[in-house]
């Protein structure tokens, strides 16, 4: 029996020793995966660390180039609308020029329809005398 027994107690030795090793080997196993938990999160805040960086820096250049964007425009549009005012005046000098000269001409039509009417009745007249 002592054989026996023995054998039991070693192979209660190595069971209880193969346990050990296995608990230690789940406990080393966690500590790693912690470990890598934690490197994991650190990698993932500096990401987010970072993005945020990124996206403050890409807005304040948005706001920046939108502002500069709306002065350009601003300007642009007071220079067409004082482009489009002088045209402006100037469409309304040429349309009163315009004016004056169908008056112009209108005159000289009624003075010319005159001396044509009178140089008409002068030549029946030349007409009925030399006839």
């Amino acid at each position: 029996m002592s054989v026996e027994k023995q054998a039991e107690d070693v192979s209660n030795a190595q069971i209880m020793l193969s346990i050990g090793k296995l608990v230690g080997t789940v406990e080393a196993m966690n500590s790693s995966i912690a470990g890598i938990r934690a490197d994991i999160q650190k990698l993932d805040q500096t990401s987010t660390d970072r993005l945020h960086r990124v996206e403050d820096n890409l807005s304040d250049k948005i706001k920046e180039q939108g502002e500069s964007l709306h002065k350009r425009i601003d300007g642009l549009e007071s220079n067409v609308n004082e482009k489009i005012k002088g045209l402006s005046s100037r469409v309304t000098d040429l349309e009163n020029e315009d004016k004056k000269m169908i008056e112009k001409v209108a005159k000289l039509s009624a003075v010319g329809g005159g001396v044509g009417g009178a140089l008409a009745a002068a030549a029946v007249e030349i007409i009925k005398r030399v006839s």
